[in-house]
């Protein structure tokens, strides 16, 4: 992972005063200046609402910022957004939507997590052992010719997950990926993020579950209500930080304070 960073020492992203605004009245994201090196696992946390999952999109080229400059893997953002070279990104850089149904919508899950390399264009013993590796990834081989309509919650969270490491991008961009999981499946997924940052992928993790955070990210980005962002910095020096935890709506101070402990 460290020999990345030192060899390449243009960020993976680069925003400058990035803004970008729904319907051309509602503000999103307001003035985000971030890099993220190669390598890096990052979380974004912050309250529902807060443009977490906007900012994921615009990272993947989905949304093209209103304002600021960005470049993402040295091509600037604007153009992968308006279709040139949007191929050659999108096989580089994973998205994984919150809501799988987004995600899914194949026959099968097999048929599903194939899409994407078949999409590139790879001989067809190369695309069955990128299913396979990432069904198996998932722990959801034996899901592979079921319907998703016909899958749980969380069994559709994995194969949507699993339909990105088929591509085995470089980045990958997860939106609340544990949210409304049982435990188990949860625990999962946190050790597959584990595991991917280990291989040194470079991830970029929302989510507002505070739990999680120190064993996925080492870094931490927190976003405000108000869109921007309220601080970067080590995780495990930010989750100990309660005022910027209760400024943000992340906790509130009457649940984390119990008498002379603190939860």
């Amino acid at each position: 992972m460290s020999l990345n960073l030192a060899t390449d020492p243009e960020p993976v992203f680069k925003l400058e005063g990035v803004r970008y605004v729904y319907n051309g009245r509602q503000p999103a994201l307001d003035s985000i200046n971030l890099e993220v090196k190669r390598g890096e696992q990052l979380a974004l946390l912050g309250a529902n609402g807060s443009g977490k999952s906007t900012l994921l999109k615009v990272l993947d080229g989905i949304y093209s910022p209103n304002g600021g400059k960005m470049r993402a893997l040295g091509r600037d953002i604007a153009a992968v957004a308006s279709g040139h070279d949007s191929f050659r990104f999108h096989r580089e850089v994973g998205l994984v939507f919150q809501d799988p149904d987004v995600q899914l919508f194949s026959a099968t899950v097999f048929d599903d997590v194939a899409f994407g390399p078949l999409q590139l264009g790879l001989p067809q013993v190369e695309v069955l052992a990128r299913c396979e590796e990432a069904l198996e990834m998932m722990e959801i081989s034996h899901l592979a010719r079921r319907a998703p309509f016909e899958l749980s919650g969380g069994e559709k969270k994995r194969a949507a997950i699993a339909s990105v490491l088929s591509l085995k991008p470089e980045v990958i961009l997860l939106d609340e990926p544990t949210a409304a999981l049982d435990p188990r499946t949860k625990w999962v997924l946190v050790n597959l993020i584990q595991k991917l940052g280990q291989a040194g992928k470079t991830i970029i993790t929302a989510t507002h579950e505070l739990e999680i955070v120190p064993l996925i990210a080492s870094r931490t980005i927190v976003i405000g209500e108000n869109r921007q962002i309220l601080a970067d910095g080590p995780s495990h020096e930010l989750l100990h930080d309660t005022d910027l935890l209760v400024r943000a709506n992340l906790i509130h101070p009457q649940l984390h304070y119990l008498g002379h402990s603190t939860h």
